[in-house]
């Protein structure tokens, strides 16, 4: 048995001498995995950093753009809306009169003075109405006009916003 214990020595020394180095490598390994794992992260994260900042540059500048579509569209509908507002003061007050064409509603011709010879539209037979009438009709058109900005407005966002997305 002494003739054999330096093999067997030598065979647990081997062995463990193996394990060691088979460790080493495996911890090698393990790092490098790591590394890689670690390089591939912070790729995906400065990725997403440098989309975070595009996509946070595109909504800035829809946001401007926005802003800058409901201001236009908000001045012209004041405008509009203040003109509106003289003419229904300039009726209330009597230095205006609303008037209207009339028209043949089945043709939509206009109805002419029939002892003209002529025939253009200063023939026209026209409707004066009372102050109230004037007055509602102002607001039909105020209305209108609310509504056409409104729809302006609402196409102008679907087309600079909607169909960008």
């Amino acid at each position: 048995m002494n003739n054999n214990l330096p093999i067997v020595l030598a065979l647990v020394v081997g062995a463990a001498l193996t394990w060691w180095v088979q460790g080493l490598r495996w911890d090698a390994n393990v790092s490098k995995l790591k590394e890689s794992h670690t390089a591939a992260l912070k790729k995906q994260s400065d990725q997403a950093v440098i989309d975070l900042t595009n996509q946070k540059k595109r909504t800035e500048g829809a946001q401007t753009a926005l802003a800058a579509l409901d201001a236009k569209h908000t001045k012209e509908l004041a405008d509009e809306q203040a003109k509106n507002d003289r003419l229904r003061a300039d009726v209330a007050a009597g230095t205006r009169r609303v008037r209207i064409a009339a028209a043949n509603l089945a043709t939509s011709q206009l109805i002419r003075n029939t002892t003209s010879g002529a025939c253009s539209l200063g023939d026209a037979a026209q409707v004066e109405l009372s102050g109230a009438g004037g007055r509602a009709i102002l607001d039909l058109r105020a209305s209108a006009i609310k509504d056409d900005e409104v729809i302006q407005y609402l196409q102008a966002y679907i087309d600079k916003f909607v169909n960008k997305y």
